[in-house]
């Protein structure tokens, strides 16, 4: 383990400071628009525990706290306990699934239906699963660190700080505020917390009962991210944006591969772990 963190250590400090003018963007540098699912898929995910992997490992937790919870008559269902993973990086982009869900996730209203006393009999039995379970559960859960993304996730951030500087990030952007501008909606005037949204968007959910959702706000939502996510196709914006932080992700890579191939592989272990956990018990 003390390998690991001084590895990350020099990821990090390679990745901080003055070392900007010394990375030239590679070009070939490209995700991968996961559709189907929702995902973004960057170069550097290929090191770190990704979206997809994450939720893998939380259902996996969960099954074996639902399979103990039946001892104590308690039958949830492990699939409600989390909303499907899903990446938004640059606002809503799939634009069928926004269509029948809005701004909300897979599996949201599930988790909110989904209402135990936690101090009372479900609690109880929950915290004697954890205690009963806890070798089962230690096997699947990776470190903070790991689940976090270590070394990529300071790449992650560190080329889309760079990214974010260009001119051909900032015409992106540009376009898709255009063209929700179009359809009639404002972009965010709060670029820290709705810059990949609407204005409309913003102050919707935030007025909004996330529990229970009036039925017109839930229309309101699903016209509004429409429109937000139509333009995002129209204009490319989370293709562009994503290519161009991959582009400077690619040689912050380079530099430090030997780190995140350690990282890899101490990372694989419990994904592996998750799914045949997963592929024995559904």
């Amino acid at each position: 383990m003390a390998s690991l963190a001084a590895g990350v250590a020099l990821a990090i400090s390679s990745c901080s400071g003055s070392a900007d003018s010394s990375i030239t963007p590679d070009s070939s540098g490209k995700v991968n628009l996961d559709y189907e699912n929702s995902l973004i898929v960057f170069p550097v995910d290929a090191y770190r525990i990704s979206a997809r992997d994450r939720y893998q490992i939380l259902l996996a937790r969960e099954v074996i706290m639902t399979t103990c919870m039946k001892k104590f008559g308690f039958i949830d269902d492990p699939n409600a306990a989390y909303p499907k993973a899903e990446n938004r990086n640059f606002g809503v982009w799939n634009v069928d699934r926004v269509r029948q869900h809005g701004f909300r996730l897979i599996g949201e209203d599930a988790q909110a239906n989904q209402k135990h006393d936690e101090a009372g009999a479900w609690g109880d039995a929950r915290y004697m699963c954890l205690a009963s379970e806890k070798s089962k559960i230690d096997e699947i859960t990776p470190s903070d660190d790991l689940m976090n993304g270590g070394a990529a996730a300071e790449i992650a951030l560190k080329s889309l700080g760079m990214a974010s500087e260009t001119d051909a990030w900032k015409n992106a952007k540009g376009d898709w505020d255009k063209c929700i501008s179009a359809a009639g909606l404002t972009p965010g005037r709060d670029a820290a917390n709705a810059k990949w949204s609407s204005q409309q968007s913003f102050d919707l959910q935030a007025r909004t009962d996330q529990q229970k959702p009036s039925k017109s706000d839930t229309a309101e939502g699903v016209r509004i991210a429409t429109i937000e996510a139509e333009c995002n196709q129209e204009v490319r914006l989370t293709q562009t944006l994503g290519d161009i932080q991959a582009s400077y992700q690619l040689p912050l890579i380079q530099q430090n591969e030997a780190v995140l191939t350690e990282l890899k592989k101490k990372s694989q272990n419990y994904v592996d772990a998750a799914e045949k956990l997963l592929k024995e018990t559904q």
